[in-house]
Formats: structure tokens, sequence, C-alpha cells
């Protein structure tokens, strides 16, 4: 099932990252200089990652996480 454009659109009115270490896609919630902070783009408990292992999700990936 696709989410519709505007359920999208709220679930990643912010800044949309992948966890490197594990490859989960989340919204960017705070940062430091250290880590960031990630919540899960549908549902489950935020988790904190180092900045080393964090980037910028791709679109593909963004999709991906919200099929789920």
């Amino acid at each position: 099932m696709t989410p519709d454009r505007d359920e999208w659109r709220a679930r990643t009115s912010h800044p949309v990252m992948v966890d490197t270490r594990s490859g989960a896609v989340g919204r960017l919630v705070e940062t430091s200089a250290s880590a960031v902070v990630l919540e899960p783009l549908t549902s489950g408990p935020e988790w904190t990652v180092p900045t080393a292992h964090a980037r910028a999700a791709t679109p593909e990936e963004v999709a991906a996480a919200l099929a789920e």
C-alpha cells in the first residue's frame, strides 16, 4: 500500500536520514556535534546515531521505509 501524497509529506516534513550501521531510516529530531536523534517514519522509539554513521536518505529509501 502506498501512502497518499499528503501523508508522505507529513511524515517527511523534517529531514530524513539513514543510520548507515543498520540501514534504518528516520526523521531527524535533534542534532549535536557528535550525534543525531532519529525517529522512525512509521512507529517505534527514537534512537541516537553518531554523526559519522548518518547520511541523507534517498527518495527510494524513504519510499521503502514508508512501505514497511
